[in-house]
């Protein structure tokens, strides 16, 4: 038999030139495509829509009889027997959607509560960790979600933080916003990303046997292994055609507009949001590229994931074509399933480092004990809760250095570390944390954020100068 890798070897020009290094790949078994993926971007636009029900509450205090939680959970337990007709509220500003607007247009059925980590894969080893407040004694990511929104249907009919601030009293109107300093906007978002994407990405679909389900799903342009493989990259969020962007464009920072995020590459006139539309943790690894530019060891992130994603696919459709694959070929798929794993792992660890930075530099901005001013509160929670939303959902990877032993000195209980240093809240001026005094104080506080920034760096390997200045 022609091995794959010798295939790939041979036909990679090839294919790079027809397709310009793009996640386009045809079927095996008919004319059409073989990529598939609608179910993710469905989840994607989910999370988008949840983040725009919280922004949208007025100000607080909210009216008692409106029930927040239950808003919320609109999207979290999503069910599309009732609500497939109904119209999403995603949308890109100047643009129309390929989609027609209903969220069964993308993709019927779909929720969220049903591929949280511990629903849809099991935990591993049956373990949750990382966060205390509110849970019992055997927390799962679901309860955590619930807690949360709980939290915001709390805070939202609570009358507004009285703030005293350096430049004088602030009344704090945000709906979501905790006294302790708790953004749970950002959580949520951050978590589920996490908890659901991220531990689909790489708990479930990337962790599949290659081998045995290189057979073509009943019905279907594509194998049952191809079709996991395109919904990990579904969840990885990026556009089909991700190397055409630059880290700036995918930032949103500047650039071509036709590239701001998205790009209808085959120029008729509307964004389809199954490939010409950068979700999630795509946009996040072009950040941290673009925010080591001008360093001695630059990351590129954006090219490591897509490349593993892109030869990985390009593997399993020329078994999908010859109907076998033999043991290097899963050997090749392996290491590629790996690469993606952790290079998008680095991308959100990367995140988590570029938060505590921000952390620390709101509390460097504290002035005599007080916040300086309203924004001086507000950056906090919302940097605090990006930093501890991303950096729980690194427990979520089968692969992921803490659990592998692949770096020396880290292991499972260094994240376990990690977690535990940043707390279930920031420290405020007054140095408390959750309503008690923290042993040490603010300055204790950032000296345990450095910690916490230490093992991330060796368990990444990232460059010094990266993480000083992420």
């Amino acid at each position: 038999m022609t091995s794959i890798v010798k295939r790939t070897a041979a036909l990679s020009a090839a294919v790079i030139l027809a397709t310009g290094c793009k996640y386009d790949f045809e079927s095996a078994f008919d004319s059409g495509s073989a990529v598939s993926y609608s179910g993710q971007t469905k989840r994607h636009v989910l999370i988008e829509d949840l983040v725009d029900e919280i922004l949208a509450l007025p100000a607080r205090p909210v009216a008692g009889n409106i029930n927040v939680a239950s808003q919320l959970n609109f999207y979290f337990d999503y069910d599309g027997g009732t609500s497939d007709g109904l119209m999403h509220s995603f949308a890109i500003d100047g643009e129309s959607l390929l989609q027609d607007g209903t969220y069964g247009g993308i993709s019927s059925g779909k929720n969220l509560s049903g591929k949280i980590a511990g629903n849809d894969p099991a935990l591993i080893n049956g373990e949750f960790f990382g966060w205390e407040l509110g849970m019992d004694a055997d927390p799962t990511p679901e309860e955590l979600v619930d807690y949360f929104f709980a939290e915001v249907d709390a805070e939202a009919k609570s009358a507004a933080i009285n703030l005293v601030t350096a430049g004088g009293p602030a009344s704090i109107t945000t709906p979501y916003i905790s006294p302790e300093g708790h953004d749970y906007r950002q959580l949520i978002q951050k978590f589920l990303l996490g908890a659901v994407a991220f531990s689909q990405g790489t708990g479930d679909y990337l962790m599949t046997d290659f081998r045995a389900t290189n057979v073509q799903e009943e019905g279907q342009g594509y194998t049952e292994g191809g079709h996991n493989w395109d919904e990990a990259f579904g969840y990885f969020g990026a556009a089909r055609n991700y190397p055409d962007y630059t880290d700036t464009e995918l930032a949103q920072k500047g650039g071509r507009p036709e590239f701001a995020g998205y790009n209808d590459r085959n120029g008729d006139g509307v964004i389809d949001l199954m490939g010409e539309y950068n979700f999630g943790n795509s946009t996040n690894c072009a950040k941290r590229d673009l925010g080591t530019a001008g360093n001695t060891n630059p990351t590129d992130f954006t090219t490591d994931v897509f490349n593993a994603f892109f030869y990985g696919r390009f593997a399993l459709n020329a078994a999908a074509n010859l109907g076998t694959m033999g043991n290097t070929e899963v050997v090749l798929i392996d290491a590629m399933a790996k690469q993606a794993s952790v290079v998008w792992e680095k991308c959100i660890s990367a995140t988590v480092v570029h938060y505590i930075n921000d952390v620390i530099g709101d509390m460097n901005n504290f002035s005599n004990g007080q916040f300086a001013d309203e924004a001086n509160f507000t950056d906090l929670a919302k940097h605090w809760a990006e930093m501890k939303g991303f950096a729980l959902g690194l427990q979520f990877n089968p692969r992921s250095p803490f659990r592998t032993g692949d770096v020396q000195g880290i292991n499972l209980n260094s994240l376990k570390t990690a977690l535990a240093l940043m707390g279930d809240a920031p420290v405020l001026p007054d140095g408390t944390q959750n309503g008690v005094a923290y042993a040490g104080g603010t300055e204790q506080y950032i000296t345990d954020l450095l910690e916490a920034r230490d093992i991330l760096e060796q368990a990444y390997e990232f460059d010094p100068e990266n993480v000083a200045n992420w």
